[in-house]
Formats: C-alpha cells, sequence, structure tokens
C-alpha cells in the first residue's frame, strides 16, 4: 500500500493528516526566508512535524484511500492498520523513510522522532517556486571596480579627441559597474515576478469568458446552514444525567456543546461543539487539547455510517 503516497496528498489540502494507531503529520506556514550559508532564498512553505499523542481515527486518511484505491471503508483501515503494524515493528530494527515526507527513528526512550524532508513545497500558494542562488556582492567586489584606471597611450592624439574618449571610456566603466551590481541585487525580484506572471497568466486563461447577461431580476434565495460534521468530543457517558451536566458545564464557558446520539457502545458523547468544516475543526481541537482538554478528540459523524 503507498501510504506515504496518500499522505502526501492529503497535506496539500489540509494541515493535519492522522494515521490511526501512529500519529498525525502536521503542516505549519513557514514564512519565506533566505539561507545565508547556501546563499539561496527559500519561497513560503508548508513545514511538516509529528506528533504522535494525536492518533484516534478521524476518518481521513481512511475515507481519502478509499476513494483512491477502490476499497470501501473498512476494508481501507485495515490496510491502513496492517501498515502501521509494520512501521512499528520496523522502527526497532531502522529507520522508516516515508517518500517525499519525512524519516521516521525510535530515541531512547522509545519514542517516534520525525525529521522533515526539504526537498518538497507542500504549500499550494508557493507551487511552481523553487529556491533562488543568490550571491552577495563583497565590499571587495566593488573596489575591484573602482579600480580600473583608463591610461591613453597615443601622446599624439589631440587634446578634444582625448578628452571625448576618456568621457566615453567613464560611462562605459560607470554603466557596466551599476549593472553588474543592480543585477546581483534584483536578481530574486525578477525571479519570482517572472513565476508569478505565469501563474498569473494560467489563472487568466481559466477566466476567459465573461458573459453580459444584463440585469437580471432581484432573487430571495432562503440559505440554509450546514449541518455540523465534525465533533470535538469531551467525553463519553453511559448515565445521560452526567451528560447534562458536562454539556451544562461546557456552556458556562462559552461552547455551543450539545449531546450526541448514543454510539456503538452505548454511551452518550459529549461535544465542546461542531463544525462543518474540517479544517476549522483541526484548529479548535489543537486549541482545546493544549488549553481545556488535552485528552480530547474529534469525530466524524460519516465514519459511523
Amino acid at each position: 500500500m503507498q501510504l506515504s503516497k496518500f499522505i502526501s496528498e492529503l497535506l496539500i489540502e489540509h494541515d493535519c493528516v492522522t494515521v490511526p494507531g501512529l500519529g498525525s503529520f502536521l503542516g505549519n506556514f513557514k514564512s519565506a526566508h533566505y539561507d545565508l550559508e547556501n546563499e539561496k532564498f527559500y519561497p513560503p512553505s508548508k513545514q511538516i512535524s509529528f506528533n504522535s499523542q494525536i492518533k484516534v481515527n478521524d476518518g481521513l486518511l481512511a475515507k481519502f484511500m478509499s476513494e483512491k484505491s477502490g476499497l470501501n471503508y473498512d476494508d481501507s483501515l485495515k490496510e491502513i492498520h496492517q501498515e502501521v503494524l509494520k512501521i512499528t515493528l520496523s522502527l526497532k530494527k531502522d529507520s522508516i523513510f516515508l517518500k517525499d515526507i519525512g524519516e521516521l527513528n525510535l530515541n531512547k526512550e522509545e519514542n517516534i522522532v520525525f525529521t522533515p524532508f526539504q526537498n518538497k513545497n507542500f504549500l499550494k500558494d508557493s507551487f511552481g517556486l523553487s529556491p533562488v542562488f543568490i550571491k552577495e556582492l563583497s565590499q571587495e567586489d566593488n573596489l575591484n571596480k573602482k579600480e580600473l584606471v583608463f591610461e591613453p597611450k597615443a601622446r599624439s592624439i589631440k587634446r578634444s579627441k582625448f578628452f571625448q574618449t576618456a568621457a566615453i571610456w567613464a560611462c562605459l566603466v560607470f554603466g557596466a559597474s551599476s549593472i553588474y551590481y543592480n543585477v546581483n541585487n534584483n536578481i530574486l525580484e525578477q525571479k519570482l515576478a517572472y513565476e508569478q506572471d505565469l501563474r498569473e497568466e494560467s489563472f487568466s486563461k481559466v477566466q476567459k469568458a465573461v458573459f453580459d447577461l444584463g440585469s437580471l431580476p432581484s432573487l430571495t434565495i432562503n440559505v440554509k446552514r450546514q449541518a455540523s460534521q465534525f465533533y470535538i468530543i469531551a467525553g463519553a457517558f453511559r448515565v445521560s444525567k452526567n451528560a447534562d451536566n458536562l454539556v451544562a458545564s461546557l456552556k458556562e464557558k462559552g461552547y455551543n456543546s450539545k449531546v450526541l446520539p448514543l454510539n456503538e457502545k452505548g454511551l452518550n458523547p459529549v461535544a465542546f461543539e461542531g463544525f462543518s468544516s474540517r479544517d476549522e475543526a483541526v484548529k479548535s481541537l489543537r486549541s482545546i487539547q493544549k488549553k481545556v482538554n488535552k485528552d480530547a478528540w474529534l469525530l466524524d459523524i460519516n465514519s459511523l455510517k
């Protein structure tokens, strides 16, 4: 199974990809920066990290794998489980390399340590942008340019012709020096501007067709709020009164808490709040785990169907 390929594709669209039983790969925005040692300017990127504590299945990877491979959801979960077992056993002997993503190792405490690869940029907005080599212009280079001296050899030339020739050479030397200096200073700006033009040109081709439909009668549209699909779970209770007490407590803290229907274990899950967008749910989950409840987890109700 091409597990690393599925994870890599999902990381382009999502900031959190959870591998059930192993951990989660997280994408964090990193701004453009200059590497002084290698003399390279790198575009903005999405830096990948790994959290072995977030390993509860949120349905994203299994659902994506099911769509890509043609397996049903349950079989996809089984395939992922088998792959995680292989990785866990292999880590005890050697490193695990996930193509385009990074390397997994075990430290002395037998915790997973992740080292990301730098050869792929997962940030969609930086698609097509590559690192630019920029060499800093040293003071010695500037001094060498200033040492150019015009020394006429033909003393028989007329005085007026001598000054005309000297003026021409002075202009040429000054112009060449300025051009060389500006090219070194502006190479990054030209490179980025060129790549931006290519992207804007591609975008404009998609939007070529413009239709004038004239004035249209006003329409009244009833917009229905999209139902929540992702819930951040605070706990699950067999006694409904305990669930109601937790809901009341969470509402006092400002959360839009509610009790979800009984699950397959006969428990009433209590949610901090619900979201229609998975990305928003993941951001809220991180905040809640950090500030309120480290054991909170994300439930995708579609995975229960």
